[in-house]
């Protein structure tokens, strides 16, 4: 969401100036500010990023490392109402009141305050923080925390003091840490001594996979990491109780030679266990309590699993055993029971409030009676919303939702979601003429029924794994808008079947329609402004040529759109170009309007099928450098292509003289896309993150169309894209620098890197760069097309600078980003062409952009 705002970096610079006012204001006379730790390192520099989490006295962070916003905010507190906020905010936010808060300026004896809220200086006493002083107690224990740390990772005779400046009369200290290591001890050899020998067969099928090495330097963690590796295989191999007690699996190290270490590594039961040998679970009898209770007046088995209840059951008994990836029989793993919380925790129809894994009384006996209680969601959820929204088209508006949710409709967990939104707004820009504040609307209903598996003629019950958790979605969707860019009216219709497994998804969609109906068109001139003058410029020009064509259209003999059909189909006119200021670029830029706006107002008929796939390493915690992978492949009009062959299809000529099928009148459009979007978030420390991302897609017509439907076209710009352009003005070829159009394609690549760190509290900061463009690869304007040898003096390129507000629930963010390489500019005349530093593109958005 683009904002406009010349004089907003003054804001940052006058901040910047308040930053080098006096920080130390409110620090006591006999201590001192702590205004940086610095590591000073005597040879190799090693783990520099990971020193700063071990030292225990750390400055209030500065954003963008430059301004002490924390230090600041807090120093406009006055003193005598410090001691009253840290009690206000200590205190649950039910208590605090007005009253609360005049009863602490009695308690604390500023008086002069009661009946005042403070807010301003209540949310300074939030954003701020108290400035750190020197305790040099702590920074010599920072010291030792830095030489453990040293020898982990296998220095062990890593020496590290600390050293200081403090200067009495700013009353500032910094701390010098000063880091000496020599060379670290590695591993020479590492020895196992496995008493059991299936456990040792299945480490040696599995050795290559050791997260130690003979010949790496020695380090903790890599120990860590192998104990837990190894612990994970041999729980999903049935070993329930390997290590429970940490005593089964052990690391010696002989470290006799300082620097050449030897290692080994012993498995074996402990002395006090009875039983020498490891034992292997298998899962017992699977009982099922549906009501969240250990009653079995009602008592049924399906398929093997028990299913109790203390009433009648409400579900079908297949609703709850799709949600158990175990089977009684079956050898334990710790890897199936995670599975089978994941398939609960996503059901919508109850949730798992206990699962016990019961041990038999009999030590010969190896079988584990698993109890599942489950507790019903309610029937019904009624969920209300409001939102205030800002848009592309609304100046403003208020958007009031409703969402109805019905539980186990068919009494096989089916649930059915009823939607309806609705958005009132303001709008100036000429599309509507009423004098009220009010003049636009969108109205969105949709309705859906999820299923719990694939939805399908025939039984799909032990069609997939259940871990890979099927499931299905059939949805109605109907909107309309009014005043809102080009009024309009959408019908939807899907079936979408989808499975996860582990940590890959697949989304398949057989049958996906969607026919949009434009009810505005006439007012595309009124929103597009840039093509409005593309269309009198060469208006003027076509009459100039053909007076009478001008005679016709301003008695209303031909209407709009037939005079920009005759212009477009008239190669005589384009060969002549009577005017001297109407030149061949001129045309090419109407023509190119032309298809735009006929792409733009046509109603069409949009049926896709389509499959897409998703690798997702974000959802595994221990993922340092996770990668985001997605791939959506589609093609529409294979069923009406089909349907034409089978019946006589209406067809006429379309807007530039080609014939078209039609379905009631509305030509249906046809087409490929395929997308690709890589993500990469790689860990610099554990507060500095680089977030990568790159996208392409592309888009081809074919049979029955010439173009793209616009809501499937692409489009460069906006908070989520490249942040210096606002959504849809970035081209190729606009017609001028920042001429504000509107440009779609079929083609599209972009890149973009985001520098993530944290600055204060809930605020975050970020630098970023975003690259990219659009293009086509069919179209007569050979300035828009792609081309290998061209296409990267086409990049656009952008920079600057986020602020992000994180709520936990959702993360607002306010990015200023600056045009760096445009390529509306001649060649080699493109950097820094609109580079205005108090001029930024803002942009709006939630969330990540990425």
């Amino acid at each position: 969401m683009p904002i406009r705002m010349p004089y907003l970096w003054m804001m940052i610079l006058s901040v910047v100036f308040l930053s080098s006012c006096n920080v130390t204001k409110k620090v006591p006379e006999d201590e001192y500010y702590l205004q940086s730790n610095k590591f000073n390192f005597e040879g190799k520099k090693k783990f520099k990023s990971e020193l700063k989490e071990y030292i225990l006295q750390k400055p209030n962070n500065r954003v963008f490392g430059l301004i002490p916003l924390q230090d600041w905010s807090y120093n406009q507190v006055p003193a005598e109402l410090d001691s009253v906020f840290l009690e206000y905010y200590n205190t649950n936010p039910q208590e605090r009141s007005q009253g609360f808060l005049d009863s602490l300026y009695i308690k604390y004896r500023v008086q002069k305050y009661v009946g005042q809220t403070n807010w301003l200086t209540r949310q300074f006493y939030n954003l701020g923080s108290k400035p750190v002083t020197l305790d040099t107690t702590k920074s010599y224990a920072s010291a030792k925390n830095l030489e453990k740390f040293y020898f982990e990772r296998g220095y062990f005779d890593a020496k590290v003091s600390p050293s200081f400046e403090i200067d009495t009369v700013t009353q500032k200290a910094q701390v010098k840490y000063n880091v000496q290591i020599n060379e670290p001890s590695e591993i020479m050899s590492f020895d196992q001594s496995i008493e059991d020998s299936s456990l040792e067969k299945l480490y040696a099928e599995t050795m290559g996979e050791s997260k130690i090495k003979v010949g790496q330097r020695f380090d903790v963690r890599d120990f860590e990491d192998e104990r837990d590796r190894l612990t994970k295989i041999f729980k999903n191999q049935g070993y329930y109780k390997f290590n429970e007690l940490g005593n089964e699996l052990i690391f010696k190290i002989d470290s006799t030679d300082d620097k050449n270490l030897h290692a080994t590594m012993k498995i074996a039961k402990s002395q006090e266990d009875s039983i020498r040998k490891f034992k292997k679970y298998y899962y017992g009898p699977i009982q099922i309590f549906t009501n969240n209770v250990s009653d079995s007046t009602f008592h049924t088995i399906y398929q093997g699993y028990h299913l109790k209840s203390n009433e009648p059951f409400k579900f079908k008994p297949r609703v709850f055993t799709d949600a158990i990836a175990i089977k009684e029989g079956q050898l334990y793993s710790r890897e199936s029971i995670e599975n089978t919380r994941k398939l609960i925790f996503d059901r919508e129809n109850f949730s798992l409030t206990a699962l016990e894994l019961k041990e038999p009384e009999n030590q010969l006996d190896s079988t584990l009676v698993t109890n599942f209680y489950l507790r019903p969601k309610p029937k019904y959820d009624l969920e209300l919303s409001f939102e205030g929204m800002y848009s592309e088209f609304i100046n403003f508006g208020i958007s009031p939702g409703l969402n109805l949710l019905t539980r186990n409709v068919f009494k096989s967990g089916e649930n059915l979601n009823f939607n309806l939104r609705g958005t009132v707004g303001t709008v100036n820009n000429g599309t509507s003429k009423q004098n009220i504040f009010f003049n636009a609307y969108e109205l969105s209903f949709t309705t859906e029924i999820k299923f719990p598996r694939w939805f399908l003629p025939f039984n799909t019950e032990n069609l997939v794994d259940k871990a890979y958790n099927p499931k299905s979605s059939l949805g109605l969707g109907l909107s309309g808008q009014k005043n809102i860019g080009l009024g309009s009216r959408n019908y939807l219709a899907y079936l979408r079947y989808e499975m996860t497994p582990e940590l890959n998804s697949h989304v398949f969609s057989p049958f996906d329609l969607e026919y949009i109906r434009h009810t505005e068109a006439e007012k595309y001139y009124r929103i597009f402004t840039l093509d409005n003058q593309i269309k009198n410029k060469t208006q003027e020009a076509y009459f100039s040529y053909s007076p009478n064509v001008e005679n016709l259209y301003k008695n209303q003999k031909i209407n709009q759109n037939e005079l920009e059909n005759l212009i477009y189909s008239d190669d005589v006119f384009r060969k002549s170009l009577p005017k001297q200021d109407y030149k061949l670029e001129d045309y090419t830029d109407f023509r190119n309007m032309f298809l735009r706006k006929r792409n733009i107002t046509q109603d069409v008929l949009i049926q896709t099928i389509s499959h897409s796939y998703t690798y997702n390493e974000n959802k595994t915690p221990s993922k340092i450098n996770p990668w985001y992978i997605y791939f959506r492949g589609s093609v529409s009009g294979a069923y009406f292509r089909l349907l034409k062959n089978l019946f006589k299809f209406k067809n006429n000529a379309n807007y530039i003289g080609e014939d078209q099928f039609l379905i009631g009148n509305v030509p249906y459009s046809e087409f490929v896309r395929f997308d690709l979007d890589v993500r990469k978030t790689i860990e610099i420390s554990p507060k500095l993150h680089l977030a990568l991302r790159n996208f392409m897609g592309i888009a081809l017509p074919y049979g029955n169309s010439t173009v793209v439907p616009f809501s499937r076209s692409y489009f460069g710009g906006g908070s989520n894209d490249i942040r210096a352009w606002q959504a849809y003005e970035l081209s190729p070829n606009p017609l001028r620098p920042n001429d504000r159009g509107t440009y779609i394609d079929n083609m599209k690549i972009t890149w973009n890197a985001e520098l993530r760190f944290p600055v204060a509290g809930i605020l975050n900061g970020a630098v970023f760069a975003d690259a990219g463009n659009i293009w086509s690869v069919n179209n007569e304007s050979p300035k828009t097309e792609f081309h290998w040898n061209t296409f990267l003096k086409q990049i656009a390129v952008g920079a600057g600078l986020g602020a992000r507000l994180d709520f936990t629930f959702v993360i607002a963010r306010l990015d200023f980003a600056y045009k760096l390489h445009d390529p509306a500019y001649p060649e080699g005349n493109r950097w820094f062409r609109d580079l205005k530093i108090l001029r930024p593109q803002v942009q709006f958005g939630i969330n990540y952009p990425f």
